[in-house]
């Protein structure tokens, strides 16, 4: 059997309890907590989450692009010989 707790000593009675056992104070008929799905706070955290994600990709996409850069640059400039003639 499922119980509720006491708001005045957190002990555990039985569901239908009028008086708590364990301090002798009344109880409320319905002490149970229900459980409050705060959308508004779960969007929030789902357009943090998306935009998060979506940073974290851009830096990412930034990161692999300049390493290309810097190969491609090092490409043209590691081992060429100039010749001393040309200039």
């Amino acid at each position: 059997m499922l119980g509720k707790t006491c708001p005045h000593c957190k002990e555990r009675v039985k569901k239908d309890a009028l008086v708590c056992r364990y301090c002798g104070r009344e109880l409320e008929l319905n002490n149970e907590r229900k459980h409050n799905l705060n959308y508004p706070n779960w969007i929030f955290a789902g357009f943090a989450g998306l935009a998060a994600g979506a940073a974290l990709a851009l830096v990412f996409g930034y990161w692999k692009e300049r390493r290309r850069w810097q190969e491609d640059i090092t490409d043209y400039s590691v081992g060429e010989e100039f010749d001393n003639e040309e200039f």
